[in-house]
């Protein structure tokens, strides 16, 4: 499943039973579906931000076409967010077509029919080749963002709380497995991002884990950017507490545990 939106739209379908989401989650709660962030692994805007050489600022993609995978995912409320924090309208001023994934958007961009998207690590050394600006990294812009969360049904927790917990556990030792293991964390991004270039499959994995937090904590700050994107068409979601939108119990007992502290041995 290629995007967060389809992955959440699966959970709620009762296809699975975890999820991968970013603010679709969020979205979905607000319209009554009961479902709850366990973890952030990416809590932050975790993209690059790419335009044109001739746009210099965020003020400047007025008007101008933008490129994201779904509407709701990560990537359309990342510009979302930079749009309300740099005084543009969303309503007058941002423009975004659906392209799907990196590669996508990044061939859109090459015949102009967008002129900025958000790239991953990967994607963003292949515009940097053909010329392409890039204008902020996820590092400069250090947005705190559920860029990747991992999602549940609240009912299915209440009764499956054990196996959720193992989830998030494996979820926590694979990111200190990534973090130590540079050679075979490497060799597995390069099988399932299909990258044949090993300077990029390094970037992939640099890009990666330096954003990867040590315990996947859900973002309370992120959620309440979420929910403040949302109050310009919903008054209500702003004023909703981002706590309703999580359950932080099991990574609270990985804490009390000293689970992360065991893997640092």
């Amino acid at each position: 499943i290629n995007s967060g939106s389809m992955n959440i739209a699966a959970l709620v379908g009762g296809s699975i039973q975890i999820a991968g989401g970013g603010p679709v989650s969020i979205e979905a709660r607000l319209r009554g579906m009961k479902l709850l962030i366990l973890a952030n692994p990416l809590p932050f805007l975790a993209t690059n931000l790419i335009t044109y050489p001739e746009i210099k600022s965020v003020s400047e993609l007025k008007g101008k076409v933008g490129g994201i995978s779904r509407f709701g995912s990560s990537t359309d409320q990342g510009f979302r967010y930079l749009f309300r924090k740099a005084g543009l309208s969303v309503e007058r001023d941002l423009k975004l077509l659906q392209l799907g994934g990196d590669a996508s958007r990044l061939a859109a961009l090459q015949v102009n029919k967008v002129q900025y998207t958000f790239l991953g690590a990967a994607a963003t050394e292949q515009a940097r080749a053909i010329g392409l600006r890039v204008l902020a990294t996820a590092q400069q812009m250090g947005i705190p963002f559920p860029w990747t969360s991992v999602v549940v049904d609240e009912p299915w927790l209440g009764a499956n709380r054990e196996m959720a917990y193992r989830y998030v556990k494996v979820l926590t030792e694979a990111i200190w497995f990534m973090k130590r293991n540079r050679t075979e964390s490497e060799r597995i991004i390069a099988k399932y991002m299909r990258l044949n270039d090993p300077k990029l499959v390094t970037m992939e994995y640099n890009f990666n884990t330096a954003l990867f937090p040590d315990l996947p904590a859900p973002t309370l700050e992120g959620v309440r950017l979420i929910l403040e994107n949302f109050g310009g068409e919903n008054p209500e979601a702003a004023r909703r507490d981002p706590r309703e939108f999580v359950d932080s119990s099991i990574i609270d007992r990985l804490r009390h545990e000293q689970f992360v502290e065991g893997l640092k041995q």
